[in-house]
């Protein structure tokens, strides 16, 4: 990450003028999510696709390995498909998020495999292999319908067709959604295999994990993070609402920050990357503290309340072709498994993102 930042510093002191084309306005509430600045131009996004597809091209497709640490163990052939139950009826599957919702890093065993986004992997979009070695939300539906669409087939990044219909965006947070939305809407809508007006579309929606680790505690008011993301959030359902017939919509909090940057006896690359990836927890940056740790803590916690509370407001029950549920299973999620206090097999090389056999 922090290479990152320091290519993309680099590469924008060769941005020709005129392509700034944000403005810092001076509303006293307006926080860092909410601006738009010089690494939003035009010529930098072209340098940051550039530079990531560079790094693709280098790292290659980790999520190929057949073998490694990260991955589950296949479901032997003779073992039947558990579940009895007509899933049928969802033709077309998609997801929004973060770094979490494109995998990356699912399939690496060292720090440049980080680079990888291994969508084929992710737990709520990832369609690569079958659900016996891949168990993902995707491979399980089509077991029901083998002519699913829009899971990622493969290793990508948002802009490569192998990606689909995973909007997912490494460094998203909640200010993004509603132009994931956006875009997410337009690029299902104009592809040939969706009956736009009858498929039944399955999207899940992660997003919150940048906000807290990263982004609260360079707010002036961090405590407005919670209000912001209902706005924001609702703005989003209401435009999947009002522009895609027949969606449902599965809204996930993201597990716990502190469960996982704050875990103790990590290796000591775990300890080096958590100071980037989330600097506002860990680390002398912004002067971390116990006591601002469980201030952030406590905003994570409203934050959450406020997704539960949106996808039971009335506004979004009782429709005919519109739906959103909220999913509570990832506030339990738990790093205990064969026996470890830790079993690390369960998250990346970072000891952040989630491994293969963690989105299992």
């Amino acid at each position: 990450m922090l290479l990152r930042c320091c290519v993309i510093s680099v590469l924008g002191l060769f941005l020709l003028p005129g392509t700034y084309s944000g403005v810092a306005r001076k509303d006293t509430h307006v926080d860092i999510t909410d601006q738009t600045t010089l690494l939003d131009g035009i010529g930098m996004r072209a340098a940051f696709r550039f530079l990531r597809s560079w790094m693709f091209n280098i790292v290659g497709r980790t999520g190929q390995r057949i073998s490694g640490s990260f991955l589950q163990e296949q479901i032997p052939s003779d073992v039947p498909f558990p579940c009895n139950v007509s899933l049928g009826d969802i033709n077309v599957i998609a997801a929004m998020g973060d770094s979490l919702t494109a995998a990356t890093g699912a399939a690496a065993s060292g720090f440049v495999d980080l680079y990888q986004e291994n969508r084929g992997l992710a737990w709520s979009i990832g369609g690569q292999w079958n659900w016996r070695n891949v168990t993902t939300l995707p491979n399980i539906l089509k077991v029901f319908n083998p002519k699913l669409v829009g899971y990622s087939l493969g290793d990508a990044y948002p802009f490569h067709r192998d990606s689909q219909f995973n909007m997912a965006e490494i460094g998203a947070v909640s200010y993004d959604i509603p132009y994931m939305a956006r875009a997410m809407v337009q690029r299902i809508r104009n592809d040939p295999r969706v009956d736009w007006k009858r498929d039944w579309k399955l999207v899940t929606i992660a997003i919150g994990g940048n906000d807290i680790c990263s982004f609260v505690c360079t707010m002036r008011y961090p405590e407005q993070l919670p209000a912001k993301h209902r706005l924001r959030l609702q703005r989003t359902l209401r435009y999947l609402r009002n522009n895609m017939p027949r969606t449902f919509v599965n809204l996930v909090s993201v597990p716990s920050v502190s469960k996982v940057v704050m875990l103790q006896r990590k290796p000591f690359a775990c300890e080096s990357l958590h100071h980037g990836e989330c600097s506002c927890w860990i680390g002398k940056l912004y002067n971390q503290s116990d006591s601002s740790r469980e201030r952030w803590s406590k905003i994570q916690d409203e934050y959450i309340r406020v997704e539960k509370e949106i996808a039971e407001s009335a506004e979004f029950r009782g429709l005919d072709e519109f739906a959103v549920v909220y999913q509570p299973w990832s506030l339990n999620v738990s790093m205990k498994m064969n026996g470890k206090d830790t079993d690390y097999s369960l998250l990346s090389y970072d000891c952040f993102h989630m491994s293969q056999k963690g989105n299992a």
